[in-house]
Order: structure tokens, then C-alpha cells, then sequence
């Protein structure tokens, strides 16, 4: 039984292995990577998620002392928020970034629901120490 294990085993790994080399290779997510290097290397990208980022962390200090979403502090800083995050997304490297994100994320939902989702970690054998 234990030689079955460690040939199964050795076989998971190697699928795991060539599934990895295959999503590695996938023009889709090289692609995806490409835009993620652009956008993080393009200024203009840069100081739109700056400004998100500080309009997220207000929004959250006001919340913090507030508690209340109805005080006008604390909707203001919403509206900038939800402003700042507009101007971000409607970016064209973002928004084409976000396009390619969708179908990438697409790629792994299927790989989880079709291969993994279907484990029961209850029929693994528990690997002895």
C-alpha cells in the first residue's frame, strides 16, 4: 500500500508540475503579467492609486471616529473615495489590466471547480512521518 501511495504521490506532483508549466506558458497570463508591469512602471497609474489609497485611508479614519455612515465627514470622504477609484479604474492600462484579470481569474476558478473542488480530503491517505 505504501509503494502505491508514493507512486500516486510522485504522479500528483508531476501533473501538479506540468499544470504549472502549462498556466506559466498560457499567452493569457503572460499577457496579464506584461500589463501588470506597465501599469506598475507608468507614473500616471501610479499616482491615481496613490491618491486611492489616501482616500481609502480617510475613509477609514472616519469611520473610525465617527461610526456612523450618515455624518457628512464620513460620506464626503466616501464620495472621494468612490471618486478616486473611478478615476483609477477608468485608466486605460487599469481597465485593460482589469479586462485581462477577468479572464485569467476565469482560467482559475475552472482549474479549482473541475480538479480540486472534487477532492475529499477525507479519501487521502495520511502521509506517515
Amino acid at each position: 500500500m505504501l509503494i502505491i501511495f508514493h507512486i500516486m504521490k510522485k504522479n500528483i506532483y508531476l501533473d501538479v508540475y506540468n499544470l504549472k508549466e502549462v498556466l506559466t506558458n498560457d499567452p493569457r497570463i503572460i499577457h496579464l503579467n506584461e500589463l501588470e508591469k506597465r501599469m506598475n512602471n507608468d507614473d500616471s497609474v501610479m499616482a491615481l492609486a496613490y491618491q486611492k489609497d489616501i482616500a481609502s485611508s480617510r475613509y477609514g479614519d472616519m469611520l473610525n471616529i465617527y461610526s456612523n455612515e450618515e455624518v457628512d465627514e464620513v460620506k464626503n470622504a466616501r464620495n472621494a473615495l468612490i471618486k478616486a477609484k473611478s478615476l483609477l479604474y477608468m485608466h486605460p492600462l487599469v481597465r485593460e489590466y482589469l479586462d485581462a484579470f477577468q479572464i485569467v481569474r476565469a482560467i482559475y476558478r475552472d482549474i479549482n471547480k473541475n480538479i480540486f473542488a472534487l477532492m475529499d480530503t477525507d479519501m487521502c491517505p495520511q502521509e506517515e512521518d
